[in-house]
């Protein structure tokens, strides 16, 4: 079962860091910035704001596929020091967990319909993919040298 749910959390990773950078293009191309006809502010990714957010979703972009990596990867799973390797892990296992409460808060609000079931998917695939980086923290904390 370990070996199913490593692939498949590395899978969901990809997939996940995958959708977000087709969502960044889709904004960037798509969205027609109105705020100069509508005088309104700018906003969006004008700026400080808009550089540090841009910044924080290619480091989650990078954090995934790492742990996408490491998870599917026999040989990339042992590089580096353990402490990097269970921080990586547990940075993304929160981001699963994150996930899961958006979408099943999101889910809650909906009535019956498409909107559920795409949200129940997205809690499966946040929860197999968080099971998949925890085991991958317990490997990676069976690896670390004791500390006397």
């Amino acid at each position: 079962m370990t070996p199913f749910v490593r692939r498949a959390g590395a899978l969901i990773l990809v997939l996940e860091a995958c959708y977000l950078l087709l969502t960044e293009v889709a904004l960037a191309v798509f969205v027609v910035n109105t705020a100069e006809i509508d005088h309104t502010d700018a906003g969006g990714y004008d700026g400080l704001g808009g550089a540090l957010l841009l910044a924080a979703e290619g480091l989650t972009v990078l954090l995934l596929l790492w742990a996408a990596a490491a998870l599917g990867i026999a040989s990339f799973a042992d590089k580096g020091p353990s402490w990097a390797r269970a921080a990586g892990f547990g940075l993304v296992a929160v981001t699963q967990v994150l996930g899961t409460w958006a979408a099943t808060s999101n889910a809650l609000t909906q009535d019956a319909g498409p909107d559920v079931l795409v949200n129940a998917v997205m809690v499966l695939f946040a929860l197999t993919a968080g099971v998949a980086c925890l085991l991958g923290l317990r490997s990676a904390a069976r690896k670390a040298p004791l500390a006397a």
